[in-house]
């Protein structure tokens, strides 16, 4: 038994395996840990629902239904936010041999196995596998439409086409960001790997069936498109905004100052991001080594990968798009290149030394706790609230209190305000969920919102005094009382 495990190991396609399996035990351990988090809650409240009324909710929101399709299998399986997770751990894990393929044609079998040991240990790659959104599929959706591609371009047979087409359409029903991913990898395709124009007709045929797929989709979620014309979270494209996208592939998400030991993170984070700039100015310094395939390798994954990130500029002068999770939808081809610098780099403590830093800020990115603690806000709330009293929750906090409360509380809880953008996640607020104002009758009012929200409006506050106030990682809990009379 030993022998045949020393063998396998021996082998590339066993390491690639052995480093799959300790990077899905990565995702899957401690899953359920963290809190749900804003975005996390909305996919929460819509795959409890029935199947139709979850598709409504989808159909009213801003992206395509399948990974709520697959959640809404998956998730029942495995209870609490580790169910709601499953689906991009899963997809997540399966990034790590597809990059392990792309990095092998870019510097042989060493590159591939350091392309899967970064994707398993990244902060990018292994915090997004632990998040309930859609982000993780496809990503790897967009990796295995890459290597897909790729393949049918240089050994072009209606099987491969088929593949890619089919691979595409999974990617584009996943997330609309796909399409900037397919629009340079048919750059990539004829600027670097220059086939003959019937590849190249082939390629773009086949994205355009898979495009073409999409249009029921869009036709049933119309209503979508009136996003269009509504204010939008994501800040105008400046210096801070296109650095900070580019930084979050390199050290995972943002972590908010109210985060215990945020520094600490932010440090790590850091030093991750060293690690890989240290792996791209390897493959820089040592470029002139690789092959003239292994160059043209290299080329098509940084226009694909590249190439997308650049067009979310343009883009983002009509509506600001460039945001880090919007952007790791198309960012996975870069992989590839850092994991050829990491096996050009031939002192191999050192290669280990810039591994082992990425791993630490991964490890406790997923130790510490980074999202709200809505959880202990509402056992709270639970003990508190009596039937008079009202809990207004700001719009960041609405659909946790909504997952996380037992019925009582949640008949209790209100967004009290005059309107809520729909990014906010309202397409799965239930009828009655947002007030203009306090009903006159109501004795309490708990305002429940994370510290960086603004302060209760007036509306909430007049007619009452705050008598107290709790708080806990990235919730706070005020209550206000009418004054004795």
């Amino acid at each position: 038994m030993k022998g045949a495990l020393r063998r396998l190991t021996r082998s590339h396609a066993g390491r690639v395996g052995a480093v799959t399996v300790l990077g899905a035990a990565a995702r899957l351990a401690l899953l359920g840990y963290q809190p749900l988090w804003r975005d996390e809650a909305f996919t929460a409240v819509v795959l409890r629902q029935p199947l139709g009324h979850a598709l409504d909710a989808v159909r009213a929101d801003s992206a395509p239904p399948l990974a709520y399709l697959l959640g809404h299998v998956v998730a029942p399986l495995w209870p609490g936010p580790a169910g709601l997770r499953a689906v991009s751990a899963l997809a997540g894990t399966a990034a790590i041999p597809l990059g392990a393929a792309l990095g092998r044609r870019l510097g042989g079998k060493r590159a591939g196995l350091m392309t899967a040991v970064l994707l398993a240990v990244s902060p990018a790659f292994l915090l997004g596998a632990r998040d309930a959104r859609m982000y993780a599929l496809a990503t790897t959706l967009v990796l295995a439409s890459t290597l897909a591609l790729w393949r049918a371009v240089d050994h072009p047979s209606l099987r491969r086409w088929l593949l890619y087409s089919a691979v595409t359409a999974l990617a584009l029903y996943t997330s609309y960001f796909a399409v900037i991913a397919v629009v340079a990898q048919l750059v990539a395709v004829a600027v670097v790997l220059r086939p003959r124009w019937r590849p190249w007709f082939a390629a773009a045929a086949a994205a355009g069936c898979a495009g073409l797929s999409l249009i029921p989709w869009l036709i049933a979620a119309r209503s979508q498109f009136t996003h269009a014309s509504a204010p939008f979270w994501v800040a105008p494209v400046s210096f801070k905004s296109a650095g900070g996208e580019l930084v979050q592939m390199l050290s995972g998400p943002p972590v908010d100052s109210w985060v215990p030991a945020a520094k600490v993170l932010w440090t790590l984070q850091g030093l991750a991001v060293a690690a890989a700039v240290a792996a791209a100015f390897a493959l820089v310094v040592r470029w002139r080594t690789l092959s003239a395939a292994e160059q043209r390798a290299a080329a098509f994954c940084a226009v694909c990968g590249g190439g997308a990130i650049l067009l979310f500029f343009p883009l983002s002068l009509w509506r600001p798009l460039i945001d880090g999770r919007y952007a790791s939808v198309v960012w996975g081809p870069l992989f590839p290149i850092l994991g050829a610098g990491l096996a050009l780099i031939s002192v191999r403590g050192l290669v280990a030394l810039l591994l082992a830093v990425t791993a630490a800020a991964s490890a406790t990115l997923c130790v510490i706790v980074t999202h709200p603690q809505t959880p202990l806000a509402v056992a709270a709330l639970q003990r508190q609230v009596s039937p008079g009293d009202l809990v207004a929750a700001y719009p960041s906090q609405y659909l946790l209190l909504l997952y996380y409360g037992d019925p009582a509380l949640v008949e209790r809880t209100r967004v009290v305000a005059r309107g809520v953008n729909w990014f906010w996640g309202t397409a799965a607020y239930p009828p009655g969920a947002i007030i203009p104002a306090v009903p006159g009758e109501v004795t309490r009012v708990y305002y429940v919102s994370q510290p960086d929200d603004p302060p209760p409006p007036a509306h909430i506050a007049t007619g009452y005094r705050r008598s107290a106030i709790r708080c806990w990682t990235g919730v706070c809990v005020t209550a206000y009382s009418r004054p004795a009379r």
